[in-house]
């Protein structure tokens, strides 16, 4: 699965937007807002694999254009482990 981010400056804030799984996320500043939605991605995928919808792996995120990946926390590798 490809998807993407936009990061949007709004006021104080940075939205973080994943147009292709309809999620927004903010932060203080860029980092914080890319951490937040790289946890929630992850979560909103671990969690349609429990449900046992058929999702793609998450394979390649663009922010604002540029190929990134996302660091997965500990929490998050062990939740992806004990998916069947």
């Amino acid at each position: 699965m490809k998807i993407s981010v936009k990061l949007i400056q709004n006021e104080n804030e940075i939205i973080a937007n994943c147009p292709e799984l309809d999620i927004n996320c903010y932060g203080s500043d860029k980092d914080e807002a890319i951490r937040r939605i790289g946890s929630v991605i992850n979560f909103y995928i671990n969690s349609a694999k429990e449900l046992g919808l058929d999702v793609e792996n998450l394979n390649e995120i663009t922010i604002d254009g540029e190929k990134k990946s996302l660091v997965l926390t500990d929490f998050e590798r062990a939740s992806n482990e004990t998916i069947n």
